[in-house]
């Protein structure tokens, strides 16, 4: 090999090193771009539970969640009180239409009252005067969500959809899952608060009032005549809201 040939392959070899090890180096900062992004998004909103604030709404996932902008930080909500059409079924580009018709891009007043467990923290959310859930369930592109939450106000707007035949309560609208699991859970507050009965879980043996949160669990399926009944059945009061007033000798039928 000439000597010309040989001062330059080691000038592309040098060339080759420095780029190599810039090659490293971004990949290095890129690296750790990625783990700080990702324990940033990790962090769980416990703190924004029970608080209100105003937020910037910047992404439209689905009819019942969003992601914001609060205080320069991103958090990823779960709109309480509702539960919109999942993917693949009927009606669920019409629920993020509205949703994104509604509040996207726009400030909103973030009110928190959970973190779910996927880490998304489940809140109320404003326009102006506007409630989101509210006027999802009202358009008819939304069901209540009675396994976490029981709202008089949302409920009547749920009816007032079923009355004014609206969205998926049009004759003849193909229903997503959520429409059977609150008319179910409807008949069966309607059944269990006619004599003060109660809800039993065939799987952990507990029992509810009607109005507990757990109370439209899948395997809430047993109704008692009163919580005597239950605790002769071998169920016992269930810890979202009856433990305190059974630990009082306080009996369900009474309350």
């Amino acid at each position: 090999m000439r000597l010309a040939e040989v001062v330059t392959n080691a000038r592309v070899f040098r060339r080759v090193l420095v780029l190599t090890s810039h090659g490293i180096i971004w990949r290095g900062a890129l690296l750790l771009f990625l783990l700080l992004g990702n324990s940033l998004f990790a962090q769980r909103p416990d703190d924004l539970v029970g608080r209100r604030a105003t937020a910037r709404v910047v992404g439209v996932v689905d009819g019942d969640t969003v992601d914001v902008v609060l205080a320069g930080r991103r958090v990823r909500i779960r709109l309480h009180g509702v539960d919109t059409p999942e993917s693949g079924e009927a009606f669920t580009q019409q629920a993020r239409n509205l949703t994104r018709v509604l509040i996207f891009t726009r400030d909103v007043r973030v009110e928190g009252k959970d973190v779910d467990v996927y880490g998304r923290l489940v809140a109320r959310v404003f326009v102006e005067d506007v409630d989101v859930s509210h006027a999802l369930i009202e358009a008819g592109l939304g069901c209540t969500f009675h396994r976490y939450v029981s709202d008089e106000q949302l409920d009547a707007a749920m009816e007032h959809a079923r009355q004014a035949k609206r969205g998926f309560w049009a004759p003849g609208a193909q229903r997503p899952a959520c429409v059977e699991r609150e008319l179910a859970s409807s008949r069966r507050l309607a059944i269990a608060t006619s004599d003060g009965e109660v809800i039993g879980n065939v799987s952990s043996r507990v029992y509810h009032r009607p109005t507990c949160k757990n109370a439209g669990c899948k395997n809430c399926t047993r109704v008692f005549l009163s919580a005597e009944s239950a605790r002769k059945a071998g169920f016992r009061p269930a810890g979202d809201c009856l433990a305190a007033s059974a630990r009082a000798g306080d009996s369900v039928a009474r309350e």
